[in-house]
């Protein structure tokens, strides 16, 4: 298969399978910056398929979704009437200074080099605006998902990139401001959640994660029927109960 091809297969899974975040996040974000979302100028940066950015315009705010994949903006701008869309990196935003109440990052800030990214997002925010960053992380001691990790290691060979590691396998989130930025507070909020899916959505939320398309077809196969396996011995029903704790950290601009 070819590699434009590879990428937009892993595209399609993403926006098929991947979860929405749940509500007391945006919530939360509107508690820790002192602004309401309605009403205000977003910029949602590594912005994937849209997913983050739905969510933020439907609590009212104006979104620009700022993407660097042309696969992953191609699927967002048609999925996501109304939000804005530019091709652009969190080192380089397309944006005016001072231009926006909040740079959110969705599953996404541990693909950053801080010392680039900070600085483009101080730039950006208004004064008083807000970074927020959040992750959804699977429940890993969940009883379904004991040795999964293992089992992906074993696949790819060893650990997983994750750029700045902020959500390795087993490592809990963070927010990384790099040097001239590191005394600005995080305020920290989470929260645990589940939904019920498929279980071939969940195989194919496995098949969305970045390292899967490096892995040889056959083999990714054999690994994908084996997970089958798995998770039908944990719900025979076929729907799978995915848990999930949703990490969010608000930095406010000085």
């Amino acid at each position: 298969m070819a590699e434009s091809s590879k990428f937009d297969t892993l595209v399609s899974a993403y926006a098929k399978s991947r979860p929405t975040y749940p509500a007391e996040i945006f919530d939360s974000l509107q508690e820790f910056s002192g602004r309401a979302l309605s009403g205000a100028r977003v910029a949602d940066v590594g912005a994937g398929t849209g997913i983050a950015a739905r969510q933020l315009q439907e609590r009212g705010a104006a979104v620009t979704a700022v993407e660097l994949s042309e696969p992953m903006l191609r699927q967002l701008v048609s999925q996501s009437p109304g939000v804005g869309a530019v091709m652009g990196s969190a080192n380089a935003l397309p944006l005016r200074a001072e231009s926006v109440d909040f740079v959110t990052f969705a599953q996404a800030w541990h693909w950053v080099d801080p010392d680039l990214a900070v600085p483009e997002v101080i730039r950006v925010l208004k004064p008083g605006g807000a970074l927020a960053c959040f992750w959804n992380m699977p429940t890993a001691d969940a009883s379904w998902r004991l040795g999964y990790n293992d089992r992906i290691r074993e696949l790819i060979g060893g650990e997983p990139d994750y750029g700045n590691d902020s959500t390795a396998l087993d490592q809990e989130p963070r927010i990384e401001l790099g040097s001239r930025w590191s005394h600005l507070p995080v305020e920290v909020f989470q929260t645990h959640w589940s939904r019920p899916v498929p279980l071939e959505d969940r195989i194919t939320n496995i098949m969305s994660r970045s390292y899967a398309s490096e892995v040889e077809p056959e083999r990714m196969a054999e690994f994908l029927d084996a997970e089958r396996a798995i998770l039908l011995g944990h719900f025979p029903d076929g729907m799978v109960v995915e848990e999930y704790t949703t990490w969010l950290g608000v930095v406010r601009r000085p």
